[in-house]
């Protein structure tokens, strides 16, 4: 493969040819939203359906065709719009990641897979540290989101592209729950975007999984009406690519993997916090900056300011589920200022910063 050149956003960079865009910007620290999008699997776009597919014992028929995709990941190439995950760069390309008109289009086309999800929650201004079983305003149970929300990408991805005031309100479709030996489908939360499809045929080449299109849309289930007479080879890649709580494993096997799978340059930056492992504090700048760790519910824990962001996580590693950081040269005066917002909305130190304070105690 030779190299290439191309501009993301007035900044010249040089990449392999036969990549797509997306993983081009993304390995050069510049962040596209995207949610079909994903780095282990090929683009949505190259699948064909099926004719019918199950959701337990219930059948839907459509016609074997394709899914164009999202459309989440949608950038400006030489002035047009394209899909950047599955545009290749020729070379000589001018490309913009953010506008005005991609900002509208991003909501526009998130707004659409909204409707169809449980989403008052990703809404609510009370959303982090809930716990999401006693509802301060009344939402019934089943237009809330699940419990995967801390983690659930489909959250964060809408916190980050924003959620716009035309999204129409979900109603609940009472659509199937099946258990099987080893997983769990809630076909509620589904948001047919294909990932454990194409990671099921292309990763482990099992075919129980597929879509049908109906009515201009895809809808996702298994090839037959069970797991074993799909030919489900048990190996647990749907639980790891799912990007909201569709597919569970009963066994806990596979809980939230998909999440530590992923890297961080695929996450969205600073708006959402980043599960805390060594693989994602990797691709972590060596530079100054400010730390924030998180719990499993998405409480902050400790706030930290230091002229080494990646070495000083390094440290942090098994001490909290999360984490997210901004660079700054001044950081002894930005974590000044988020410890004095974090005093004034929660009254207290960060727990994790008060048992700091503590060993300095007489």
């Amino acid at each position: 493969m030779g190299e290439l050149r191309i501009r993301i956003d007035g900044r010249e960079v040089s990449c392999e040819s036969g990549k797509y865009l997306i993983e081009i910007a993304l390995e050069n620290g510049i962040y596209i939203p995207n949610l079909c999008y994903h780095p282990n699997i090929s683009p949505a776009t190259r699948f064909e359906g099926a004719e019918k597919v199950f959701r337990g014992s219930e059948i839907f028929e459509g016609n074997a065709g394709h899914y164009d995709g999202c459309g989440i990941c949608v950038v400006e190439v030489n002035g047009k719009p394209v899909n950047s995950c599955e545009y290749v760069p020729q070379g000589g390309e001018d490309v913009v990641t953010d506008s005005d008109s991609l900002r509208e289009e991003r909501q526009r086309r998130l707004a659409e897979i909204l409707a169809n999800h449980p989403h008052v929650c990703i809404t609510c201004e009370y959303r982090h540290g809930c716990d999401r079983i006693q509802c301060s305003f009344g939402n019934p149970v089943e237009e809330r989101c699940c419990d995967l929300f801390p983690v659930c990408e489909l959250r964060h991805l809408a916190e980050y592209v924003g959620v716009a005031d035309h999204t129409p309100k979900y109603v609940f479709r009472d659509l199937p729950v099946v258990e099987e030996k080893l997983y769990r489908w809630n076909w509620n939360y589904c948001i047919n975007c294909t990932r454990c499809v194409r990671a099921c045929q292309e990763i482990r080449e099992a075919g129980a999984l597929s879509f049908t299109v109906i009515d201009g849309g895809v809808l996702v289930g298994r090839t037959a009406e069970s797991d074993t007479q799909s030919g489900c080879k048990f190996c647990g890649v749907c639980v790891e690519v799912c990007p909201t709580g569709t597919v569970r494993d009963l066994k806990g096997r596979q809980k939230n993997r998909w999440r530590e799978s992923i890297s961080a340059k695929m996450l969205a930056p600073l708006h959402e916090a980043i599960p805390l492992s060594e693989e994602n504090v990797e691709d972590v700048p060596e530079k100054a900056g400010v730390f924030r760790l998180f719990n499993e519910s998405m409480e902050i824990v400790y706030i930290k300011g230091t002229e080494n962001l990646k070495e000083e996580l390094m440290n942090e590693l098994g001490k909290a589920a999360f984490f997210d950081y901004v660079e700054d040269e001044m950081y002894t005066m930005k974590e000044s200022e988020m410890i004095q917002e974090y005093l004034q909305k929660h009254g207290t130190m960060p727990p994790m910063n008060d048992e700091e304070d503590d060993l300095f105690d007489i």
